[in-house]
């Protein structure tokens, strides 16, 4: 078995909920018990299913995933659970709005299958496939170790409220840097808005620049760097690195009082982070795929890791998921 089916993926489904035009998953590992939560849209229609897949290049589709799963990790090392009390990802709001404007289809069998599998995918890097005995299992499961990226997150999580009000500002800013703020990462930014912080995200997004002093006057020590690390990591599922990005994470990292050595190191842990759901792709279900692998490899130079680090973060990868 090398292929995300729903006979496969099935034992691992704890929760798998059909609402309005979304399937929500709950996927728990049987071996260690972790857990991770996942929706898709159902498609209605096979013929628009193909016309959006047409839309969207490969490399886009990964950076979304990339971005759902850093997204998960800033979630988590705020403390507090945003994902399950909105009960929604972004894809969602979208379908919501839809649901709004038109009459419910009836869900097939098939369609609620199929998008079951599409969440999943989303999270794919998460498990691998256990060949022994033939299931998904957690990849931290499989006697391996975690990811620079999460074990900084899981190790040093954001705990205080002013680290956690000064992280969501920086999030802001790396998403206003262009001057131009998506209604994708509006929704964002209002899904990493705790209920201690009031203000809505346009009164957030006109807030002054972080000044030095603030962000000295953060929690010295590791939990400066698992901010500089999240801030990275949402800046690199963007399909491309804005200049403007670039010089605000160097200002942060200057204001946190990150060493230059160090600020490499987390930049190279987010980059590694964001090249793995690219890398998930390219060996599904632990399957090696040449072609695939160049095109993931590619991916790391776009986010402007060299041909060294990127083949570096491959076979930490593969050494991680049993790949050979």
């Amino acid at each position: 078995m090398t292929e995300m089916t729903y006979h496969a993926i099935k034992p691992l489904l704890a929760r798998e909920e059909v609402r309005g035009r979304g399937v929500y998953c709950t996927f728990r590992c049987p071996v260690s018990g972790f857990s991770i939560n996942a929706s898709a849209t159902i498609e209605f229609s096979a013929g628009q299913q193909i016309a959006d897949r047409a839309q969207k290049t490969i490399k886009r589709r990964m950076l979304s995933t990339a971005r759902s799963a850093v997204t998960r990790s800033i979630t988590k090392a705020l403390g507090h659970n945003l994902l399950g009390q909105l009960g929604r990802d972004l894809t969602h709001t979208a379908s919501m709005e839809i649901t709004r404007k038109a009459t419910q289809p009836a869900v097939s069998s098939a369609m609620r299958e199929a998008a079951v599998v599409a969440a999943f995918e989303k999270v794919a890097g998460r498990f691998v496939w256990d060949k022994t005995h033939q299931r998904w299992i957690a990849l931290n499961a499989g006697a391996e170790t975690l990811s620079d990226f999460d074990r900084q997150v899981q190790t040093v999580p954001v705990t205080q409220a002013y680290d956690l009000g000064v992280l969501v500002r920086m999030l802001a800013e790396i998403a206003n840097a262009d001057r131009k703020v998506s209604a994708e990462e509006k929704a964002l930014l209002t899904a990493f808005l705790p209920p201690t912080l009031e203000e809505n995200v346009n009164e957030l997004l006109r807030r002054p620049p972080l000044s030095g002093v603030e962000l000295e006057e953060t929690t010295a020590g590791l939990t400066r760097e698992t901010l500089l690390m999240l801030a990275w990591g949402m800046a690199l599922t963007d399909e491309k690195l804005a200049a403007q990005e670039q010089t605000r994470l160097t200002d942060f990292a200057a204001g946190l009082r990150v060493a230059p050595a160090r600020e490499a190191e987390l930049k190279n842990y987010a980059q590694s982070y964001v090249l793995e759901h690219f890398f998930a792709e390219a060996y599904a279900g632990g399957k090696f795929d040449a072609r695939r692998q160049q095109r993931a490899l590619q991916a790391a130079v776009d986010l402007g890791m060299t041909e060294t680090e990127a083949e570096r973060a491959d076979v930490r990868y593969r050494k991680r998921a049993g790949v050979i």
